[in-house]
């Protein structure tokens, strides 16, 4: 399901690659990683120099924003068990998975992964 789900979400988020800076949200990168989240995962003082360093990291460097996305995916996968439509949920609107934003956006994301299995057989 990893797999499945880092196409998907790099599909949401950037349109795979299209959309690679959302500065209002401070969100970098293929997966949109917030950038605040980014620096207290990679235990990075937080500070304008960081980040800028790490949004640019982010924006160039696809292999550091995939392990980032897969660091964010592990944590929220051990926090709700392997209930995939949660972590979903999760990646996007972070305690507040229950919430219709956060919903909606798991919806998403199961969508585009219904696709995918279907339309391309991986």
């Amino acid at each position: 399901m990893m797999k499945y789900t880092l196409m998907a979400l790099a599909i949401k988020e950037s349109s795979l690659g299209k959309y690679i800076i959302n500065s209002k949200s401070e969100d970098y990168g293929l997966f949109q990683a917030n950038i605040k989240t980014v620096l207290k995962r990679q235990k990075v003082k937080d500070n304008s120099y960081n980040r800028s360093i790490y949004a640019q990291k982010l924006i160039n460097d696809v292999g550091f924003a995939t392990a980032n996305a897969i660091i964010e995916l592990v944590y929220w996968r051990k926090v709700h068990k392997n209930n995939w439509s949660r972590i979903w949920s999760s990646y996007n609107t972070g305690w507040n998975y229950n919430s219709k934003r956060g919903v909606d956006y798991a919806t998403k994301v199961f969508d585009i992964i219904k696709k995918l299995k279907f339309e391309y057989k991986l």
